[in-house]
């Protein structure tokens, strides 16, 4: 044996961080779905009339709820009432569109990796 530094072969520093590729896919399917889920619950909000002012629409999962956008808006007219539901129901249908794309990409993602087997 001997105790010259040369002869000892090198260890990569980064073998002990990286990931295989299973795992990092794993961990990636997790986030989708995790990321898909915080999108549909998060409440969405549109600008409101006054700069600097927020509407609150409701969520991608109980989509517009009415009675918050006319609270949100003061004392508002008919047509303005109905642009801002518009405009809501147009956002959450934008956010619905990547929380279902993200949930449904982590939940397959997760189910292949728990039926295809390694070898």
């Amino acid at each position: 044996m001997s105790t010259d530094p040369a002869a000892v072969p090198a260890r990569d520093p980064l073998a002990q961080v990286t990931m295989p590729p299973r795992v990092f896919a794993a961990v990636m399917a997790g986030l989708a779905l995790v990321a898909g889920l915080v999108l549909a619950i998060v409440p969405v909000g549109v600008a409101g009339p006054v700069p600097n002012s927020r509407v609150t629409c409701g969520n991608t999962l109980g989509g517009v709820e009415t009675g918050r956008v006319v609270a949100d808006l003061g004392r508002p007219q008919r047509a303005e009432t109905v642009a801002y539901v518009d405009m809501c129901e147009r956002a959450i249908g934008n956010r619905g569109d990547y929380a279902v794309i993200l949930f449904v990409g982590g939940v397959i993602g997760i189910l292949a990796l728990g039926v295809i087997r390694r070898h």
